[in-house]
C-alpha cells in the first residue's frame, strides 16, 4: 500500500519482554503494522526483589547472587527467543536485559533511546478481567506519556490488519489522527472510522439555548455534523493511502465500538488518550478504560 504525505522517517519502539512468553502478541502486532524503518528494542526488565524476605528469611550473599544470575539468565533466554520471532518478520531489533524497578526501567529506557512507542502485552483472566499481564504493563500504560500498543491474546501471526479508529472528532482526537498518519503504518488494509453520539438531557438543553431553531432535532443535528466530519476524515485517510469508510452509531460508545470490531472483523482498535492518568484523563474516559480492560481486541493508544 502506498502512503503519501509527510511520514515519520523511522520508528523506534520498546517491546516489553517477560520470561513467560506473554509478550508475543505485542511483538507480533508491532511487526505486522510495518512502521517505516522500524527498529525495536526487546527489553527484559528484572525487578531485583528477593522473594519471601517478609517471612524473615535472611538473604545470604550466595543466595542473592544466584537469584540475580537466575533472573538475568532467564531474561537473556527470553529476549533471544523474542529476537527469533522478530527475525521471522524481518524486524531489526536490539536486545537488552536490565536490572531495576521494572516500570521505571522501561520508561527510562524509552526516554533514553527516544522511543516513539512502547508495546506491551495483555491477558484477560476470569470473569473479572485483570489488566494486562501484571502490574508492570498496567503501570506502564498509566504512566507513559508516549503512545502505547497493547497486544492481546489471539493476535494473528501474519496478514494485513483491519482496524477501527474510534473518534469523537474533538480537537484532541484530530491530533491523534495526525500522529497516526505521521507514524504511517503500512500493514493496515482498511480503517473503519467509528463515531458514537448520544445527546444527554443536559447537552440537549445547551443546544436548545444556543440554537432554539433546532426544536426537537438535536440528535439529527449532531448526526449530520458527525457524518460531515467522518466523511472528511475518511477523505484524509484516503489521501494517505488507506482504504477507509465510516460508521455512525446513535448510542453507547462502548457498545458501538465493540459491535463495529465484531461486524468488521477488525483486529485493532485505534484511539487517542489525553494526558496520562489511567482512568479519568483518558480521551473519552471510561470508554478507553473499558476497551483496554474488558474487550478482547488489541489497542493502539495515541498521545500527543
Amino acid at each position: 500500500m502506498g502512503i503519501v504525505g509527510k511520514i515519520k522517517l523511522s520508528m523506534k519502539a520498546i517491546v516489553g519482554v517477560d520470561t513467560s512468553g506473554t509478550y508475543e502478541p505485542a511483538l507480533r502486532l508491532f511487526a505486522r503494522l510495518k512502521f517505516p524503518d522500524a527498529h525495536a528494542t526487546l527489553l527484559n526488565a528484572a525487578d531485583l526483589v528477593f522473594p519471601y524476605t517478609s517471612f524473615g528469611l535472611p538473604a545470604t550473599v550466595d543466595a542473592t547472587n544466584q537469584f540475580v544470575e537466575g533472573l538475568r539468565s532467564a531474561g537473556e533466554e527470553a529476549v533471544a527467543e523474542a529476537a527469533k520471532i522478530a527475525e521471522a518478520y524481518e524486524l531489526p531489533v536490539t536486545t537488552e536485559v536490565i536490572s531495576g524497578p521494572s516500570v521505571l526501567t522501561v520508561l527510562d529506557r524509552a526516554d533514553h533511546i527516544g522511543a516513539d512507542l512502547i508495546a506491551v502485552a495483555s491477558t484477560r483472566k476470569g470473569t473479572l478481567e485483570t489488566l494486562f499481564s501484571g502490574s508492570m504493563s498496567r503501570s506502564i500504560v498509566s504512566s507513559s506519556q508516549m503512545p502505547i500498543l497493547v497486544g492481546k491474546e489471539g493476535v494473528k501471526t501474519e496478514g494485513e490488519i483491519e482496524a477501527v479508529l474510534a473518534t469523537d472528532h474533538s480537537a484532541y482526537a484530530d491530533k491523534a489522527v495526525d500522529q497516526f498518519l505521521k507514524f504511517a503504518p503500512k500493514g493496515i488494509s482498511k480503517i473503519h472510522v467509528v463515531t458514537a453520539y448520544e445527546v444527554s438531557g443536559k447537552e440537549a438543553e445547551t443546544f436548545y439555548a444556543t440554537l432554539p431553531a433546532l426544536g426537537n432535532d438535536v440528535n439529527e443535528f449532531v448526526r449530520e455534523k458527525a457524518e460531515e466530519k467522518s466523511k472528511a476524515l475518511v477523505g484524509k485517510l484516503s489521501q494517505h493511502g488507506y482504504l477507509a469508510d465510516y460508521i455512525l452509531v446513535h448510542g453507547n460508545p462502548n457498545k458501538a465500538i465493540s459491535e463495529a470490531m465484531a461486524s468488521t472483523k477488525s483486529e485493532l482498535l485505534i484511539m487517542g488518550a489525553q494526558g496520562h492518568g489511567f482512568i479519568d484523563r483518558l480521551f473519552v474516559g471510561s470508554v478507553s478504560f473499558h476497551q483496554l480492560v474488558a474487550e478482547p481486541h488489541s489497542v493502539l493508544i495515541l498521545r500527543n
